[in-house]
This record gives C-alpha cells, sequence and structure tokens, in this order.
C-alpha cells in the first residue's frame, strides 16, 4: 500500500496536477486524491499546496521525493546484487586462454565446480596475444596468457613466474640431471614450439647466449599437446616450461629439467581482465579461485608462493 502511495505522489509531483498524473497513471483522479491524503495523514504533514493554479510540492513533499527517489535507487542496486548473487549458482563466465594453460586450468576448475555446479565455463582457446586482445575488447571478461604487454586498461589479478627447459620422458638418459644444457641435449635434437608460441622467442633469446649459428630443431608445432606427444614418442628433447607439464610431472609421464643458464630470461602466466570492467558474481568468484590456484602452483614450481600482482 505505501509502495502504490508512493508512486502515485511521484507522479503527482512530476505532473504538478493531480488530474494529470491519473491520466498517465490510468485511474480516477479520486483514487490518486485518496492516495495522496492518506500518505498525507501517515506523514503528519502536507505535501502540497493546493493552489488555484494547481499543486506546488512543500518542503516536507521534496524532502520525501528525495526519500523515495533514493529509496528506488537502492532497491534498483539490491536487485542487481541478488542477480549476480544468483548468479554463484547458475551464471556464465567466458574465458579466453593460451594452450600452455589447458591442464592448469583443467585442475583449477576441478574444485570450483565443486563449489558452484550451476557455473557455466565459456572457454576458448587463442595465441597469448589474441587472449589479450579479446579481453580488451570486451569478447571475454577473463584471460590467463602469457607475458601481457604493459597496459592502463589490462589488469594482472595473479601471475606465476617460470623458467624454461628440457622435457623427457622418466627413462631418458638426461632424466637424472638437475640441470641441463643444449650441448647436453644435441644428439637427440629438439622439439620445440613454434613463433606461434609465446616462449618461442624467449628459448631463440637462450639459444643465441649459449650457442651458434641458428636453433636446431627436429620439429616444431604450435600445439604444445603435440610436442609432449612427440616427446613421448622418442621424436626430440622438448623445451617447455615447467607450467606446461604440471600434470604429466605429477603423474610421472614426463620429467621436466631446467636450463643451466644463469641469465635464462624468466616468463609469466598471468591472470588479467580489463581495468575498466566490473565483473559479474560468478567471474569474481572465478578470478578468485583461480589466483589460489596459480599461488599453489607456483609453490610447487618454485617453493614460494609470490605476492597477488594487479597492475
Amino acid at each position: 500500500m505505501l509502495e502504490r502511495a508512493a508512486h502515485y505522489f511521484e507522479e503527482v509531483g512530476r505532473s504538478g496536477s493531480i488530474r494529470k498524473a491519473a491520466e498517465r497513471l490510468h485511474i480516477a483522479p479520486s483514487a490518486v486524491d485518496r492516495q495522496i491524503l492518506r500518505l498525507e495523514a501517515r506523514i503528519g504533514a502536507p505535501l502540497f499546496d493546493r493552489l488555484p493554479q494547481g499543486l506546488r510540492m512543500t518542503a516536507a513533499g521534496e524532502l520525501l521525493l528525495e526519500t523515495i527517489r533514493r529509496w528506488k535507487r537502492e532497491y534498483e542496486s539490491l536487485q542487481v546484487q541478488i542477480r549476480d548473487l544468483q548468479g554463484l549458482y547458475c551464471g556464465e563466465v567466458a574465458v579466453a586462454l593460451v594452450e600452455g594453460a589447458m591442464d592448469f586450468m583443467t585442475d583449477a576448475l576441478h574444485g570450483l565446480r565443486t563449489r558452484y555446479p550451476g557455473i557455466v565455463y565459456r572457454l576458448h582457446i587463442a595465441g597469448h596475444s589474441a587472449v589479450t586482445e579479446s579481453i580488451l575488447s570486451g569478447t571475454y571478461e577473463v584471460g590467463v596468457t602469457f607475458n601481457p604487454p604493459v597496459s592502463s586498461a589490462l589488469r594482472i589479478e595473479r601471475r606465476i613466474i617460470y623458467r624454461i627447459g628440457a622435457v623427457v620422458t622418466p627413462d631418458h638418459p638426461l632424466a637424472k640431471h638437475r640441470e641441463v644444457t643444449f650441448d647436453e641435449c644435441l644428439q637427440w635434437g629438439f622439439v620445440v614450439p613454434d613463433e606461434t608460441i609465446s616462449i618461442r622467442p624467449v628459448l631463440e633469446r637462450v639459444w643465441r647466449m649459449s650457442m651458434d649459428g641458428p636453433l636446431r630443431e627436429n620439429a616444431a608445432t604450435n600445439s604444445i599437446a603435440l610436442l609432449k606427444s612427440m616427446v613421448k614418442g622418442g621424436v626430440g628433447v622438448g623445451i617447455l616450461t615447467g607450467l606446461d607439464v604440471l600434470t604429466e610431472v605429477k603423474t610421472g609421464e614426463l620429467k621436466f629439467i631446467p636450463l643451466a643458464y644463469p641469465r635464462i630470461p624468466v616468463s609469466e602466466l598471468a591472470l588479467v581482465v580489463q581495468s575498466s570492467r566490473t565483473l559479474s558474481a560468478a567471474a569474481s568468484k572465478f578470478v578468485q579461485h583461480i589466483c589460489a590456484a596459480m599461488a599453489e602452483a607456483e609453490l610447487a614450481l618454485t617453493g614460494r608462493a609470490g605476492p597477488q600482482a594487479t597492475q
């Protein structure tokens, strides 16, 4: 009842006339007048001065009008928050990620699915530059990519620092080494990422720092999964990051051996969002969970968890 009276009062205040308000509300003027009179009796003060040329809002009426409008704004905000809360159970999260983060993402999503089984994840695999572009364009809410550019339009929620190394099977002669050099791997040859994978420039810089001539490769591919399959098949020694083979190292399928060069460049896997975008409740929970999973992964890779990184 009070909500109806407030609605009628706001319309009368806007129209400056009970008759005009009634026309806009499609009800009888007497019904509007009754609600205004009841509202005045409940408040204990006149809301309008009734003049020959129409109605003029009193000071009490102006206070009530501002209160009603503020209440409506807060109520709309409450509805948005409730919809977002419901999104935790039935929402969607659109994620763009590099192929090298697939295994990490699969493990991380398992725990999140257990807590929020109604959320649907739209996952799109792309190159590292395409992931960044899709976040900046707003096509996807969250991105997981390698070595993102420094940009005020991009916010890094968390990053993992990692190095590249050799990947072999557990029975390979190099498997017992704590570190290896390119020279030690030459007799088996290399299977490496091609130019579309973000660690390729890092690999080439390390090669130039330590070896003569161009990078010697048995095979190159744009697929991390295929590269790991070729290592298992004996095509050559793989060059990847510890993050790329985290799952296989845990299961004992592959062995990761850091390269033994003291000035080797480091790289990072980053969780990124658009700086100006307000994430949905489901996406916010997703980001929180992935940040925690990245901290655990960094601890496994380096023995320590770095701080959350935002720019």
